[in-house]
């Protein structure tokens, strides 16, 4: 039975990954640069300023992210010993069952055989659940996350003015060069733990 969550420990470092990338890596929308004429002048008349965000760091440091992936972890791992002692429970009765020997009827044997099949049915059934629910989670989680921070980008440059805040990741990444000067990650995480830290105190 060792292996009989493993699927469900690869889904859990899958889900969290991909979700990541697929909230925080997408296309910038366009943003308009406001000139005083509607010529391709205007646009030299502006500064491009660019920055990046490294989720790498905000997974590390953010303490809203990383409570949350505790407390996953926390739920993970209860289900995990619930699911195997179940399982447990389940191969107890076969190998007691089994002890037997020739006092077992052929009636008692298919009653058994159907039973255990059963029993094995759902466990399975409420593997799969566990399963769907962790998904569930972990999307509803990184949309909070997003949100997150997206909100406290949206109030960030209001004071700084960038036209684009790119994010980068070590495994999935949508810049191919990057200059560390424009690194703004500190702030960033600075900024969103100090405010997760306010929300945390009214609570």
């Amino acid at each position: 039975m060792k292996n009989f969550l493993l699927p469900l420990n690869i889904l859990l470092a899958l889900a969290v990954a991909v979700l990541f990338y697929l909230h925080f890596n997408q296309k910038p929308a366009k943003v308009e640069v406001k000139g005083t004429s509607g010529s391709a002048d205007s646009l030299t008349q502006n500064e491009l300023k660019i920055a990046y965000v490294d989720l790498d760091s905000i997974q590390e440091n953010y303490n809203y992210y990383k409570e949350k992936m505790d407390e996953f972890e926390r739920k993970k791992e209860g289900a995990d010993k619930d699911l195997n002692n179940a399982f447990q429970k389940i191969e107890n009765e076969r190998i007691a069952f089994v002890q037997k020997g020739n006092a077992i009827t052929q009636v008692e044997a298919e009653n058994f055989q159907r039973e255990y099949t059963r029993k094995m049915q759902n466990l399975e059934n409420q593997k799969k659940s566990l399963e769907n629910n962790i998904q569930q989670e972990g999307v509803k989680t990184m949309e909070e996350l997003k949100k997150k921070i997206n909100e406290f980008l949206t109030e960030y440059n209001k004071t700084k003015g960038y036209s684009y805040i790119f994010s980068y990741s070590s495994t999935i990444n949508i810049l191919f060069y990057k200059d560390t000067a424009l690194n703004i990650t500190n702030e960033v995480v600075s900024g969103l733990n100090e405010a997760y830290n306010k929300t945390k105190g009214k609570k």
